[in-house]
């Protein structure tokens, strides 16, 4: 990494944050099965890192804790009057189109498929059920996959029909050595390069000791320029791997992220792969193409005015 520039620790203007969590279990309780109870991360606390950082934007995601009630999501968006969206999660065989109808006025442009938090194998036909229920409101399926399962789920992309979303950016296993040698790398590649998926620049202290790590993210930002959002993973959940004894009433803290730091090295990928300030990169990964992705003029959205 270079030395840090003037400006290299706040987004520019009209930013988003693509990937956060929220938990207030005082005002929404966890559903019954949840994998393990994070601690309180409330919309007030997002606003405030967002404030301090300079972030003007939100994407809200689906808390794997609340399963598919969207109570604490959709308070949030109105409370945002018009400067959120959200990604939800939904039972495709017992959500209603009323349902729907009410999610995508709120603000909810999309559903997370999530195969790595409780370990669970890849569902192909999981992942087509949920993508025919939403087809008609052209929301993106956001999924949570390991990167050894791109090589499974590459071939489902072209039948899906809607933007697909992959999390932290094809989450590779630092274990593995290379991310660019891993199983499921060229077929996330070539994803990329036919512009049928987004990425999520985000997460990448979950596998901070990735050999490549730098390689890999320039590589992404290279091919897919137009494809990647900018997210800080906020309050940065430790997740089941956190609660290995398996206490779901234990409350879990969150992981010590440098988010300021995180924003000085997205801003040092986006000069590595654009020279200069990497200027034009920075606006596409952290306003354009997230304004596209989340649909955010989208005429329809009805949850409030856009300040």
């Amino acid at each position: 990494m270079g030395s840090i520039r003037v400006g290299d620790t706040v987004p520019p203007p009209g930013a988003w944050d693509s990937h956060v969590h929220i938990v207030d279990e005082d005002r929404f309780p966890l559903h019954p099965l949840h994998p393990y109870r994070p601690k309180k991360a409330p919309l007030s606390s997002l606003q405030a890192f967002h404030r301090r950082v300079g972030i003007d934007h939100a994407c809200l995601i689906a808390f794997s804790v609340y399963h598919t009630d969207h109570s604490s999501i959709l308070d949030a968006l109105s409370q945002l009057k018009g400067k959120g969206r959200a990604v939800g999660c939904i039972d495709p065989k017992t959500i209603t189109d009323d349902e729907l109808q009410q999610l995508h006025r709120a603000g909810v442009r999309g559903i997370r498929l999530n195969m790595r938090t409780r370990g669970d194998p890849l569902n192909k036909a999981a992942v087509l059920e949920a993508a025919d229920r939403v087809r008609y409101l052209g929301w993106a399926i956001q999924v949570y996959i390991a990167l050894e399962q791109m090589v499974e789920f590459a071939p489902l992309v072209p039948q899906l029909g809607l933007p697909v979303v992959i999390d932290h950016i094809g989450a590779p296993d630092e274990a593995r050595g290379p991310g660019r040698l891993q199983p499921g790398y060229a077929e996330f590649i070539s994803l990329l390069k036919s512009g049928q998926v987004w990425t999520k620049l985000s997460g990448t202290y979950r596998f901070p000791n990735l050999p490549d790590l730098d390689e890999y993210v320039t590589e992404i930002l290279r091919i897919a320029p137009d494809r990647v959002v900018w997210a800080s993973d906020w309050p940065h959940s430790g997740g089941v791997e956190a609660n290995p004894g398996g206490d779901r009433q234990k409350v879990q803290d969150y992981r010590k992220v440098d988010d300021v730091a995180w924003i000085v090295r997205c801003k040092q990928w986006c000069r590595d792969v654009e020279g200069d300030f990497g200027e034009r990169l920075a606006r596409k990964i952290w306003v354009d193409n997230p304004i596209i992705l989340w649909q955010w003029n989208d005429d329809e959205y009805v949850g409030g005015s856009k300040l």
